[in-house]
């Protein structure tokens, strides 16, 4: 099959993502969301670092771990005075890294993760169709965001996940998954002409 082009997208969270945990203000589990501000303690020549989560429903705080005990000086600058000042972009960085909530053993709420499609523009390209026959689209999850690719797939081509299933099963859409890379490939044959034009 030959390609007239690759397209390029990524997945990219619109919101930090939300956790659920056991509330003590609740009695039970609850949603937790960013605050978007951390909290810095010092003591002595040892520093302790921690991005606060807030209840949902009663506004209870937990605290995510990002340094414990660490020295001061081994902290960039400028990273430091984002701590100290809340900084939304660092509190948005920690708080889409599934790593940091995996070190915290905290539950990232999947279902409730907000997201977008983001199309990684070639500017050497002119515009074409949203879908072009006979071409590649790569999609790229570097949030390592837990989502379906049938659901993804059928946002990106704008069709039901049944007609995607359909599409698939007659050849016209082949879908290659490279779950360690992040990573989506869509094929795209001539004869989805035929459902572009219907």
């Amino acid at each position: 099959m030959n390609y007239i082009r690759k397209i390029e997208y990524k997945i990219v969270p619109k919101d930090s993502f939300p956790m659920t945990r056991n509330c003590s203000g609740c009695g039970g589990k609850s949603q937790f969301i960013n605050t978007n501000s951390f909290r810095v303690n010092a003591n002595g020549n040892r520093l302790d670092v921690w991005l606060i989560y807030q209840c949902a429903s009663c506004k209870h705080t937990a605290n995510l771990t990002i340094y414990e005990r660490l020295r001061p000086d081994s902290i960039p600058k400028d990273v430091y005075q984002g701590f100290l000042e809340n900084k939304k972009e660092l509190a948005f960085q920690y708080g889409t890294d599934s790593h940091f909530f995996s070190k915290n053993k905290a539950e990232i709420e999947w279902s409730e993760v907000r997201y977008e499609l983001e199309l990684i523009e070639d500017f050497k390209m002119p515009k074409m169709h949203p879908i072009d026959t006979n071409s590649r689209y790569s999609v790229s999850n570097p949030y390592a965001i837990k989502v379906r690719a049938e659901k993804i797939i059928s946002e990106l081509l704008q069709c039901s996940r049944s007609e995607l299933k359909n599409m698939m099963k007659v050849g016209q859409i082949i879908v290659t998954e490279r779950k360690e890379e992040h990573l989506i490939l869509v094929e795209i044959a001539d004869s989805y002409q035929s459902k572009v034009l219907s």
